[in-house]
């Protein structure tokens, strides 16, 4: 007698009463070696339904804590959303949120379209309104990841590895804008909505995303060269009208104060009349790294800091001319895109570390490239982002020691990881074209 198949078994009173059913209706007999399909998707569905319930139990528990970072007290600064907070209570008070502050040095410095949309958090004791902001937050970076990801439907089987390695390259300035109650994330978030709706053909909902984006933040306004490198005159018009008209209109309810409140915007952010020394090591933008490049020539008496705007100028209208060169040889919206979500941190006169969560897009993009069959883009590709992990996460004080971050930051060390990023980006279709050709040779032979 031949020996039983080594198979899984199911209970014999199921496969029975399953037989006589096919019996009498005729049918064959089912299969009762075989583990049905239906079994094995509710334990997956049911391991999938408890690691979210540990998820967003974490995220629940963690909020109490990065709610705690920020001030009681509206007045007295603790992080940046007290700046927010209170000049979202000047806004509902009918004042404009620029006159006061919560000290001579931390002011608010963006357009008015932020404290306006967050006024009803006043209405909140500020604890309670820290936790509905970080809670906002951790929305946005789940939306922006969700669209990344729809942006590569070619790698389904490996989504949840693509979105793991991208919250790990950005985990510390992840944790740093929840600790800071920052706003990157979201400007972040909407600046991949942008990219996201005009590749679904939503050109207006594109429009809108772009127009928040720049309206909350003005570094994202460069991805409207993007569309001007593609010669998409007529679609970066619609993109440039909608934010000026939005910015225009986050001005009106200030009223009599509407003009002097955009003046003292002007002044204060875009021509730096607040005094913010742009060579302080925390800033990571090019022109923060040119900065100290001219102070430390400038001790040995080599050179001065008088022609830093014209080197940083030049330097910009390089790396500008490159990413649209790059742009208008690339396929795809997230490999023409990526040069210039790099840009709005390397250009912007003041790039905080927490800023630079603003590169999801090119991390992620990177990330999807590095399953490339041809083996030397994958390692080269894998170089790169470990690299870029490490310049990002390992000059953490919490990790390295505070002397050795301060002489990461006097070197640059970040915003050399975003020029890297910036180069891997912008290079990276000449290697494939590279590979296709190569590809159409083997076919041929």
């Amino acid at each position: 007698m031949p020996p039983f198949p080594q198979k899984k078994w199911r209970s014999l009173p199921a496969c029975a009463a399953r037989g006589f059913r096919a019996f009498g209706a005729k049918r064959n007999l089912p299969d009762c070696t075989t583990s049905t399909t239906s079994d094995n998707q509710t334990g997956s569905g049911t391991l999938h339904y408890f690691i979210l319930l540990i998820f967003f139990a974490a995220v629940l528990t963690s909020g109490v804590y990065f709610a705690r970072e920020a001030s009681d007290d509206p007045q007295v600064y603790k992080n940046d959303f007290n700046v927010f907070y209170f000049a979202a209570q000047e806004v509902a008070a009918g004042r404009d949120p620029y006159q006061r502050s919560t000290g001579a040095w931390t002011p608010y410095l963006y357009p008015p379209l932020l404290a306006e949309m967050l006024v009803p958090l006043t209405f909140a004791p500020i604890p309670v309104a820290a936790y509905f902001w970080f809670l906002i937050n951790v929305v946005a970076l789940i939306f922006a990841l969700k669209m990344l990801l729809a942006l590569n439907e070619k790698h389904d089987s490996r989504k949840y590895l693509l979105v793991a390695g991208t919250v790990i390259v950005f985990s510390r300035f992840i944790l740093d804008n929840f600790s800071l109650g920052q706003v990157n994330i979201i400007v972040t978030s909407f600046a991949v909505a942008h990219v996201y709706f005009f590749v679904k053909e939503k050109k207006l909902a594109s429009s809108l995303a772009l127009a928040i984006a720049v309206s909350i933040k003005l570094t994202p306004a460069i991805l409207l060269v993007w569309h001007l490198a593609k010669r998409r005159f007529g679609f970066a018009a619609q993109c440039a009208v909608m934010t000026a008209s939005l910015m225009a209109l986050s001005f009106v309810p200030l009223g009599q104060n509407a003009i002097a409140s955009f003046e003292t915007f002007v002044n204060r952010t875009i021509k730096n009349e607040q005094g913010f020394d742009l060579s302080y090591a925390g800033n990571q933008s090019l022109r923060g790294a040119i900065a100290r490049i001219a102070d430390g020539l400038s001790e040995n008496n080599k050179s001065s800091s008088d022609p830093i705007n014209v080197i940083f100028i030049l330097s910009a209208l390089s790396l500008l001319a490159l990413a649209i060169w790059a742009a208008s040889r690339a396929r795809g919206a997230m490999m023409e895109a990526a040069p210039f979500f790099c840009l709005i941190v390397l250009l912007s006169p003041l790039s905080w570390k927490a800023h630079f969560v603003a590169l999801m897009l090119p991390v992620f993009q990177l990330l999807t490239r590095a399953t490339t069959e041809v083996k030397s883009r994958r390692v080269a590709t894998s170089i790169v982002l470990i690299i870029v992990f490490a310049l990002f996460n390992l000059t953490s004080p919490k990790i390295v020691g505070l002397s050795i971050a301060e002489w990461s930051d006097e070197n640059s060390l970040v915003f050399a990881a975003a020029a890297l990023l910036f180069a891997a980006s912008a290079f990276w279709h000449q290697g494939e074209g590279f590979v296709n050709l190569k590809n159409q040779k083997r076919s041929q032979l």
